[in-house]
């Protein structure tokens, strides 16, 4: 795959995941999402949405793709929020995981992204790696609760089992702006939108799959590629 492609795929990722919350009865100012008793704040996850868009923003006009800003924001509050998730449970368990766990897949996103600037190389890091993390980390988890007895996709599953019991357990809440909520241990899409979208190009970030002609349509500084 060319480097050129990286954060495309990339962004497939968050897309496929767009992952839309609910409920904030403990979510503390500032806080896009709480994840237990950690939060991930409304400006970390705005730096690193406002890089990553930058980072694929080559690739989208490429592909002639426009994308809401708020696809990339929700999907990436979702993404943060069960790498959270998995760094607590297995923390909780006394099980390590690292980078060594997807170091192969780890090395070949760093030669996909080497030609970004620095700060969208480590934008599009910390959301693909949110990804690979928890993946390994509910087969860590999995592993450890069937005690090493069992194969690839029984300590999967197990890990995630787990892992949505500390979600039912310890609580993970988004700011009801990002239309996210978790089910059955995932992020999930919601309507807690407070606002009728009054335009075409405003109901295209709202859907939950893109539109990129409506999407065009939409101020610059809320939309990705074109």
């Amino acid at each position: 795959m060319s480097k050129s492609r990286g954060p495309a795929r990339a962004a497939g990722v968050v897309l496929a995941a767009v992952l839309l919350l609910s409920g904030c009865a403990d979510l503390h100012p500032g806080a896009a999402v709480q994840v237990g008793d950690e939060q991930i704040t409304e400006t970390e996850l705005d730096e690193v949405t406002s890089s990553y868009c930058e980072a694929a923003r080559s690739s989208l006009d490429q592909q002639a793709q426009t994308v809401p800003n708020g696809f990339f924001r929700t999907g990436i509050a979702g993404l943060l929020a069960m790498r959270e998730v998995a760094e607590q449970a297995a923390a909780e368990l006394g099980v390590t995981v690292g980078p060594e766990d997807y170091q192969q897949q780890l090395d070949a996103l760093r030669e996909q992204i080497a030609s970004l600037p620095e700060d969208h190389q480590e934008a599009v890091l910390t959301v693909e790696t949110a990804r690979l993390y928890t993946q390994a980390a509910q087969r860590t988890i999995g592993e450890d609760v069937l005690g090493g007895e069992g194969d690839e996709a029984a300590f999967t599953a197990a890990g995630a089992a787990e892992m949505q019991r500390w979600i039912e357990e310890n609580g993970v809440e988004f700011d009801p702006a990002l239309n996210v909520t978790m089910r059955d241990g995932q992020p999930a899409p919601t309507d807690n939108s407070l606002s009728f979208a009054v335009s075409e190009g405003a109901k295209a970030g709202q859907e939950e799959q893109p539109n990129s002609a409506l999407a065009a349509e939409l101020p610059e500084s809320q939309r990705c590629g074109r």
